[in-house]
């Protein structure tokens, strides 16, 4: 071995192996990296952290120009609910129910009289947002809770009540003002008590109990078909689930708010990974180019040494494994570098992952060790063999 390993480190060029090192060492810390990055953000971007948790939207159908002007009321159909629901990112769907009647409001707040037309609506008390011992409803009990949206008080607070010289008021003030109600119309119209139990933060509407909801549509219209649903309610399991973005559009069908970012932002983070990983791989497989190449010039000024080797009894294996021995020590200074930068990188990311998930617990290392070893054993191979079946046709 010591007189094959004499003859031919001749012409060896250190320099080149440097470069082959320095390409193959970038493009493994972009593949291991975007491998290593992808699966520790993936407890974030699910509810194992708790920062992604499921989340809960609310669908409607897109208003055309066509139904607009012709005066059509968008609307899904029944059809078109449990086709939602059977959806793999959809684990509960809940339907809003509407008042098919007038709803008038009067109430005193500050020696002021305010009046308005209201409207009410409710949904399946699983999708609220509002714990409270007072939202039920009794028919012998003339008060009607109602739940607020939190945008409304700040509304009042931030735009009407300042510009009208009105004072700002709290939640708490507001839980104890007794709203006049008037439902239906008259002289069939009754009375009732309202008072706010609660501020939702998840749902932008006015909303009473479902039971209360049943029992006055049932006395103030009867006979009145109940309307197609205009908006359901959506529990997704994964916010940034690409699928859900991409069926809501299919179906012409629209988020409100921003619930479907988060949906996109996954998809673009997924797509981000996977171009850079594929960035990386094209790396290596340049470098590796790189190598052999410098292998095969390095055999092909050697071609009289191993000529000579061959011909005094040295097999092929034995000529080869120096050239092989070369490839497999700079592949493994390349994944040991990579490995080592990619844990200098991680410990740089994970206080941000961190600091957006208290809780959050970083996945393990052992699945990139083995697909960079992986990676590492392949290249070594393929060149090991080239090299084998050069040296072989060489002689």
């Amino acid at each position: 071995m010591r007189l094959i390993w004499k003859v031919l480190r001749q012409n060896i060029s250190i320099g080149q192996l440097c470069g082959f090192v320095l390409a193959n060492i970038i493009g493994l810390t972009i593949i291991v990296l975007g491998l290593q990055l992808y699966r520790d953000i993936q407890p974030i971007m699910t509810d194992k952290a708790g920062f992604m948790k499921p989340d809960y939207m609310v669908v409607s159908k897109n208003v055309s120009t066509e139904a607009a002007l012709f005066g059509e009321k968008p609307s899904l159909s029944m059809q078109d609910i449990e086709d939602i629901r059977q959806q793999e990112f959809v684990s509960k769907v809940g339907v809003f129910t509407s008042a098919r009647y007038k709803v008038d409001v009067t109430l005193e707040l500050n020696a002021h009289l305010f009046s308005t037309e209201m409207f009410f609506e409710s949904v399946d008390d699983a999708f609220i947002d509002v714990n409270s011992e007072d939202w039920t409803f009794d028919p012998a009990n003339e008060l009607v809770p109602i739940i607020l949206p939190r945008a409304y008080l700040d509304l009042y607070n931030f735009g009407y009540a300042p510009t009208s010289s009105f004072p700002a008021i709290s939640e708490g003030l507001v839980n104890n003002i007794i709203i006049d109600l008037e439902l239906g119309d008259a002289p069939h119209s009754i009375q009732r008590k309202g008072r706010v139990v609660g501020f939702s933060s998840r749902l932008n509407t006015i909303l009473v109990p479902q039971s209360f909801m049943d029992w006055s549509n049932n006395l103030l219209a009867p006979n009145s078909q109940a309307d197609a649903s205009s908006r359901i309610i959506v529990q997704v399991t994964n916010p940034t689930d690409e699928r859900i973005a991409a069926y809501f559009e299919a179906h012409d069908m629209k988020v409100e708010g921003d619930k479907l970012d988060a949906s996109k932002a996954g998809w673009f983070v997924r797509l981000l990974i996977v171009g850079v990983m594929l960035i990386g791989l094209v790396i290596c497989i340049l470098a590796c180019y790189v190598l052999i190449l410098s292998i095969f010039l390095l055999m092909q000024r050697n071609h009289e040494a191993i000529r000579n080797l061959r011909a005094i009894g040295y097999t092929v294996r034995k000529v080869s494994l120096p050239y092989q021995l070369i490839v497999l020590i700079t592949n493994a200074v390349s994944v040991l570098s990579a490995m080592g930068l990619l844990m200098l990188v991680r410990n740089f990311y994970l206080n941000y992952l961190t600091d957006l998930a208290p809780d959050y617990a970083p996945a393990s290392l052992l699945i990139a060790w083995l697909f960079v070893i992986g990676i590492g054993l392949v290249l070594t191979a393929i060149n090991a063999v080239l090299i084998h079946r050069s040296i072989k046709k060489t002689c």
